[in-house]
């Protein structure tokens, strides 16, 4: 029946477009996470998470694309118990369930689950015709007012999701904790986009060959509070 009525066609695909506007990008902040899930304890490093953050903050447009491109997005929060630096990369195993995985890297991540921009030119087509005089017999419009809110509509949206996409981008390298170096008694905050098909509990451990340069964090030297001064001795009167 679609195929009698292109008119209908195009009517109906503008429809659905005009219905999905472009998203905004609103800030994971995993500095401010106060609901992290601890990992299983494991010297030298703290280390909790939180999955599912892009949905949390609203970001709908991007938990769609999330899902499309196959990522789980997490906040993390990482302290160094020991005493000496830590690179994430070098000297830590990101362990997903029972396997060592790779975080992607922010840039990259970020690029992967971007929102389009150029679909929205498709708006340059919803303009509106008011007024006009319609022939009965061959049903086309004449006269009126036409009103150009397509190339509009089009800017506003392209300009809207560029600068949300810019915004997520920003983030991601902001909290990027690939090649981080963290020193000893730091703590340090990141956002890791995983290419995995589901969750599994994750913990950080150091790499094979970095266990015998595992130095733990000095204990703090409590020293002993100082003896009070014995009192001074009251002078002997002599009557």
């Amino acid at each position: 029946m679609l195929k009698r009525y292109p008119s209908l066609c195009a009517g109906l695909g503008l429809l659905t477009l005009a219905t999905s506007c472009a998203g905004s990008y609103a800030p994971i902040r995993p500095d401010r996470i106060a609901t992290y899930q601890a990992s299983a304890a494991h010297a030298p490093v703290d280390f909790d998470y939180q999955f599912d953050v892009l949905r949390l903050h609203g970001n709908k447009k991007y938990v769609k694309k999330e899902a499309k491109r196959g990522y789980h997005v997490a906040a993390v929060r990482v302290t160094n118990n020991s005493g000496r630096e830590l690179n994430f990369s070098r000297d830590l195993n990101l362990v997903y369930g029972d396997r060592p995985i790779a975080p992607v890297a922010g840039t990259a991540a970020a690029q992967d689950m971007k929102q389009g921009v150029a679909i929205y030119l498709l708006y340059l087509l919803l303009n509106f015709n008011v007024g006009g005089t319609k022939d009965a017999r061959t049903g086309a419009t004449t006269g009126g007012t036409f009103i150009p809110t397509g190339p509009f509509i089009a800017g506003g949206n392209m300009l809207g999701a560029s600068q949300a996409n810019r915004n997520m981008r920003r983030e991601f390298e902001e909290f990027d904790l690939t090649n981080r170096t963290i020193k000893p008694g730091e703590t340090v905050y990141g956002i890791m986009s995983l290419r995995e098909t589901s969750v599994a509990p994750m913990r950080l451990e150091l790499r094979p060959g970095t266990e015998s340069t595992y130095v733990p964090a000095a204990a703090p030297v409590v020293l002993p509070a100082p003896m009070p001064a014995p009192p001074a001795a009251t002078p002997r009167r002599d009557d």
